[in-house]
């Protein structure tokens, strides 16, 4: 199974593509389930919209592609509206660069992500990092709070490089159990990179990583 979890449309400031288009691209490269997951401050108030568009694409492509309906929530600094909005109708949430020095505190986000049902998983984030930085196993926090980390393959985080190359850290997340997810973090089709989204998948296959949640 080829998963993309991570994708950007129309719906984000800095995305270049309709949903259709990302689908279809997904489709095009093998892949068998995309996730579509547009930043939440472009969103704003038309998230009901949004939730409802990506409803029409999963009856649409059916038979062809899972689609799946995610959100990337911004933590520089905690969107402390978001939950005013309604989003019921989301299938998991990615929140971004927790390991970035404006971002909100670690141990407040884990109490603040208690409040979303769906699957929450942790986007383009050095978690070996933030290990060091708030003196905790986050392998070990992750596991007992549920939370998913993604392998990014958008080539802009060296974190998922060394990720490739350090068999202790692959090891780390094994035996913690961690859900591992694989996102493009695309936002326009033409910068597609289908090779190593498809070396990512295969690493978490031969690995023997856990699912993020039930694909």
């Amino acid at each position: 199974m080829i998963m993309d979890l991570h994708n950007h449309t129309l719906y984000s400031y800095d995305g270049q593509n309709s949903p259709e288009q990302i689908i279809e691209n997904a489709i095009n490269n093998g892949v068998d389930v995309v996730g579509i997951t547009d930043h939440q401050f472009s969103i704003g108030t038309g998230i009901g919209e949004y939730i409802n568009k990506l409803a029409e694409c999963k009856e649409k492509y059916s038979g062809q592609i899972k689609v799946l309906a995610g959100l990337e929530v911004g933590t520089r600094p905690k969107p402390d509206d978001l939950l005013t909005y309604d989003i019921a109708g989301l299938d998991y949430v990615l929140f971004e660069s927790l390991d970035d020095y404006r971002a909100m505190d670690f141990f407040e986000f884990v109490s603040w992500r208690h409040r979303f049902a769906c699957p929450v998983g942790l986007a383009h984030c050095d978690i070996f990092a933030m290990s060091e930085m708030y003196g905790v196993d986050m392998t070990e926090v992750l596991k007992t709070e549920n939370i998913f980390w993604e392998l990014n393959t958008s080539g802009h985080y060296s974190c998922y490089y060394d990720f490739l190359t350090n068999k202790r850290k692959r090891d780390a997340i094994r035996r913690a159990g961690i859900g591992v997810s694989i996102g493009s973090d695309t936002h326009a089709v033409y910068e597609y990179r289908a090779k190593q989204l498809r070396r990512a998948n295969e690493l978490v296959e031969s690995e023997g990583f856990k699912k993020p949640f039930n694909l």
